[in-house]
């Protein structure tokens, strides 16, 4: 535990000198400026949903697989997987951190929004999984690709595929399939700390989606991974 803590701190300087930290909170004052002049609109509870997987959910697909890019261009990769460093560390390490930075951009997004008035334990739960899940894709993706434009270009239709149940969140449709994706369980969790009287059954139903959609995610992703890049 104690290998995997300094390596989350590692990480967190990493990328605090590549100004990731910077980048985010710039983008999540402009966000958070942007909610707080709709709000005389009327409800803005579903834009603030659809930011928080836009923004900072998303730098944990990005950025995780911009670091993996350069890291194996400048054969960090090949010299760091010499050493006895535990391949899950590396992997945990990073979806941690950009998820707990996703987090607090996260906090700071709904407290504009909402002020106080959700629920904390459902929403973070939501929003730190939402994340790390995008994490654990970019991963794989990042698995298959040699460049940044690759990585790119092979990014866009894995998120559309991933953001597919916004269309039943939108009510442009209502398939019963699309709940059955991996960020249904993080946005049903979202959604429902919004309320003083959620849906119990979208909650119960949003923890166990999280609860067997993470392992397995991170299971698939994983042996790609070290197939892909440790033993190749």
């Amino acid at each position: 535990m104690s290998d995997l803590l300094r390596q989350i701190k590692w990480q967190f300087l990493i990328f605090q000198k590549n100004n990731l930290l910077s980048m985010v909170i710039g983008m999540t004052i402009f966000y958070g400026v942007a909610i707080y002049f709709l709000q005389s609109f009327g409800d803005v509870e579903k834009f603030t949903t659809l930011i928080i997987f836009n923004e900072p959910t998303m730098v944990g697909f990005i950025f995780i697989g911009i670091s993996i890019i350069l890291e194996k261009d400048q054969e960090v990769l090949s010299a760091l997987f010499i050493t006895p460093i535990n391949h899950h560390f590396y992997l945990l390490s990073r979806v941690i951190t950009l998820s707990t930075i996703s987090l607090i951009c996260s906090w700071g997004i709904v407290l504009v929004a909402k002020g106080t008035s959700f629920n904390f334990l459902h929403f973070t739960i939501g929003a730190f999984f939402g994340c790390a899940m995008f994490s654990f894709v970019g991963i794989y993706v990042v698995s298959f690709t040699k460049d940044i434009l690759h990585f790119t270009l092979r990014s866009i239709p894995i998120i559309i595929a991933m953001s597919l149940p916004f269309l039943n969140f939108f009510e442009f449709t209502d398939w019963f399939v699309l709940k059955l994706f991996p960020i249904q369980g993080s946005l049903n969790l979202i959604v429902n700390s919004y309320s003083s009287t959620p849906n119990t059954f979208e909650l119960v139903f949003g923890y166990i989606s999280l609860a067997i959609w993470i392992p397995l995610l991170y299971f698939f992703v994983y042996r790609t991974f070290k197939t892909r890049l440790v033993n190749q």
